[in-house]
């Protein structure tokens, strides 16, 4: 009878830890489930926030374009084609003479045509399918350095290996960090120096203003933007100032083969 107990007692206590080891298992497997599950969410929500940010980068840039088709419109285009409306109207009151005013008329509408298309490939629909940054951001310095308030010098590979939406992100990342050196830095001149190899892109920007404390503009909206914008792409950022000594930031993008 003894023994009998002592069996059974052995039996409870088998069961009891062989239940302790199941509810365990079962426990970690809900944890490991769980945890992926979380990760798994968070992936979804990073890949929808990307394509977020993506459309807003690709409406913004647009938005900017348009912006500069207007003004180009107004200023340049128009300026050329009143220019040749004034030259036909001399050739048809000087028709006896020798046409000289006909061929710089002509001359003219060649400018104006050539001016078109190169605004007209801003509008393409398959203009930001093909977004190319550094062709981009040298037109936006040709803009910048032909108002001749600073100069921006720039350094770069002859092309990236980033998809074309990444490209357009990192392009209003720069835009940001170029638009806050004009707008408060007072800065005469900006260095963009770009490197690539095999698994880095890293961007320098380096300007000679006047610089700013650190901790009280880390949070500013502006660079609330350029930190999550540059987050999206995997990568980071870092800004290194002081006053009256300049800004510099240092962007650092993973490179997928």
């Amino acid at each position: 009878m003894q023994k009998l107990s002592e069996n059974i007692s052995i039996i409870l206590g088998a069961s009891s830890i062989l239940l302790l080891i199941t509810l365990f298992i079962v426990m970690l497997v809900m944890a490991y489930l769980r945890r992926d599950l979380k990760h798994l969410k968070e992936k979804e929500t990073m890949e929808a926030d990307f394509e977020k940010q993506l459309l807003q980068s690709q409406l913004e840039t647009q938005e900017e374009t348009l912006n500069q088709l207007s003004i180009e419109i107004h200023d340049n285009v128009g300026q050329l084609l009143n220019s040749t409306k004034l030259l036909i109207g001399i050739t048809q009151r000087s028709l006896a003479e020798s046409p000289d005013t006909l061929a710089m008329a002509d001359e003219t509408l060649a400018k104006a045509i050539q001016e078109l298309r190169s605004l007209s490939k801003a509008l393409n629909k398959e203009w930001l399918q093909q977004f190319d940054f550094i062709e981009n951001l040298e037109a936006e310095i040709h803009r910048i350095n032909a108002a001749r308030n600073l100069q921006i010098h720039l350094f770069k590979p002859a092309s990236l290996s980033l998809q074309a939406g990444a490209q357009t992100i990192l392009f209003r990342i720069v835009q940001e960090i170029l638009q806050n050196s004009i707008k408060h830095a007072q800065a005469k001149n900006i260095e963009i120096k770009m490197k690539e190899d095999a698994q880095l892109l890293t961007i320098y920007i380096a300007d000679d203003g006047t610089g700013f404390n650190e901790p009280e503009v880390t949070k500013s909206v502006g660079i609330l933007n350029v930190k999550h914008r540059t987050k999206l792409l995997g990568g980071t950022v870092e800004w290194q100032s002081s006053i009256n000594n300049g800004t510099s930031v240092t962007i650092q993008l993973p490179v997928k083969s």
